[in-house]
C-alpha cells in the first residue's frame, strides 16, 4: 500500500487539505492550477456567482474538456466511452441469448 501525503491548497478563498498518494503531489497541484484557471475565466465573464456555482461550472468545463480529448485514432473520449459501453451491452445480450434453452 502506498503512502498518502497531505497537500494544503486554497480555492475560492477556502482552505483544503487533500490526501494524495506519495509522488502524486505535482499532479494534484497541476490539477489545482487547472481548476484555478477555469475559475478565473468564469469570474472574468462578469456575472456575480456564489463560490459553489463557480466551482460546479469550473468542474463541468473541465469534464467537458476531458470528454472532448482525442484518444487513439482521433476518437473523442466520449465517443470512445459510448463505443465501449455499446460493446459491453452487445456482449451481455450475446451471453443472455446463449443461455436461453434451444427448445
Amino acid at each position: 500500500m502506498s503512502d498518502v501525503v497531505q497537500v494544503d491548497i486554497e480555492l475560492l478563498g477556502r482552505h483544503f487539505t487533500i490526501g494524495t498518494p506519495a509522488g502524486e503531489q505535482d499532479t494534484l497541484l497541476e490539477a489545482v492550477r487547472l481548476l484555478e484557471g477555469k475559475i478565473a475565466t468564469i469570474q472574468q465573464h462578469g456575472k456575480v456567482m456564489d463560490a459553489d456555482k463557480i466551482a460546479i461550472m469550473a468542474a463541468l468545463n473541465i469534464a467537458h474538456d476531458l470528454l472532448k480529448t482525442k484518444v487513439g485514432e482521433g476518437l473523442e473520449m466520449a465517443a470512445f466511452q459510448r463505443k465501449i459501453r455499446g460493446m459491453g451491452e452487445a456482449a451481455d445480450e450475446a451471453l443472455r441469448q446463449s443461455q436461453q434453452p434451444l427448445f
